[in-house]
């Protein structure tokens, strides 16, 4: 780009886009990406593997530790999934980042902490429950200290038997209503973003001691957002238009110190381990938001991320390129270092010109860094637009 530096480019892959493919390497560094992102610790997934010569779909039935747990986890309740079943073995992330980086490509490991059905489905007492009294499986809650040691003992593993170059950090937050892995059939009832928020809400034992910890009746608390569902019925409706969302802030606050504690206890691990990584993690500047991205009032609340200060926060732009680089944007004005979460997979069209057009708009915009979804799930059509992309803005 004419003016100012290129934005580095990372690469997002699965285990196994890379092993038993003798022409990983070649394509990998023909999508002209600057390092990879591996999973090292993923939800369940059904993936697509069109350029692999013995195989062209993987069903990960659930979630799963990449690297080898051995007795980690064996005083915590929660214990992450084995992959071997899938993938042949139980360090599927350390063998195929053996190959990666005897080929001079860094890897860092993508680390999905509390999105996790199989960890959930076993420990519901330890998920997120909405205002109704609904458990989402798929969503550990942060409030509760067996999560957080859950996920701060998934960090210390893939940093002992992985030893990535870097980390990236997605789910550090719980999930909500919207992002879970199971046949979605809700679209039909209308549920507007502002209910889906509500819906997203925790009411499970811990988050609601918290709340009574602060002041607040949880079960007054509980019926505010009983009532506030039930009566909205505009389609239409976000938190940012409904009257009466500040109100429900002090539950949000309990969120996002909730989040804040468990950032801080991966990155107390992350220190313990001996290693520097560089550190990444999906976030968001939007204080409603669960999922993969950390609301940045939660991330503000860690004090480990504020003494690091070299913590990179990876915000989602996958639709509406005008509305990505306001994302952008609005995180880089916090004086956060930012990267773009970018999408190659439909539907966005497999057109390098029009990608390099919307990318290199969210790096005028404040990304310093693209991280490209998803190199493995790409044709082979698209991995060529992906290349002529990054080629575009260098």
């Amino acid at each position: 780009m004419v003016g100012t530096q290129a934005p580095r480019a990372t690469g997002y892959l699965y285990p196994w886009d890379v092993l038993g493919d003798p022409g990983a390497v070649h394509w990998i560094k023909a999508s002209g990406v600057d390092r990879v992102a591996l999973a090292a610790a993923y939800h369940s997934v059904r993936a697509g593997t069109p350029r692999h010569p013995g195989r062209r779909v993987v069903d990960a039935q659930s979630a799963a530790l990449y690297v080898p747990a051995a007795d980690a986890f064996a005083a915590n309740p929660i214990v992450p999934g084995s992959a071997s079943e899938w993938t042949g073995t139980d360090n599927a992330f350390g063998e195929a980042a053996l190959v990666l980086r005897a080929a001079n490509i860094p890897v860092d490991a993508w680390t999905v902490l509390t999105h996790s059905s199989a960890a959930g489905g076993n420990n519901p007492g330890m998920c997120v429950r909405n205002a109704f009294g609904e458990v989402y499986s798929y969503a550990l809650c942060p409030s509760h200290p067996e999560v957080r040691g859950y996920t701060a003992g998934i960090v210390a593993q893939v940093l002992a038997h992985g030893q990535p170059d870097g980390l990236i950090l997605e789910a550090v937050g719980p999930l909500g209503f919207s992002h879970q892995n199971r046949h979605e059939k809700t679209e039909g009832a209308e549920y507007s973003p502002w209910v889906q928020a509500l819906l997203s809400l925790c009411f499970c034992e811990a988050c609601k001691a918290s709340y009574e910890a602060r002041g607040l009746p949880a079960d007054v608390e509980q019926g505010r957002v009983r009532a506030a569902v039930m009566e909205s019925e505009d389609p239409g409706l976000t938190a940012a238009t409904a009257a009466g969302a500040q109100d429900f802030l002090p539950l949000l606050e309990v969120r996002w110190d909730a989040a804040a504690a468990l950032l801080d206890q991966c990155l107390t691990a992350v220190a313990a381990s001996g290693s520097n990584p560089q550190i990444s993690l999906h976030a968001s500047p939007d204080p409603w938001n669960t999922g993969p991205f950390l609301p940045v009032e939660a991330l503000r609340r860690s004090r480990l991320w504020r003494q690091r200060g070299d913590v990179t926060a990876v915000v989602p732009c996958w639709g509406n390129p005008d509305d990505g680089a306001l994302t952008v944007q609005a995180m880089s004005t916090n004086g956060v270092r930012t990267g773009a979460y970018v999408l190659a997979l439909p539907p966005k069209a497999p057109d390098g010109g029009g990608l390099a057009g919307e990318w290199g708009a969210l790096h005028a915009a404040g990304a310093d860094e693209l991280h490209v979804y998803h190199l493995g799930l790409a044709s082979t059509r698209r991995l060529s637009a992906m290349s002529a992309a990054l080629a575009g803005l260098r």
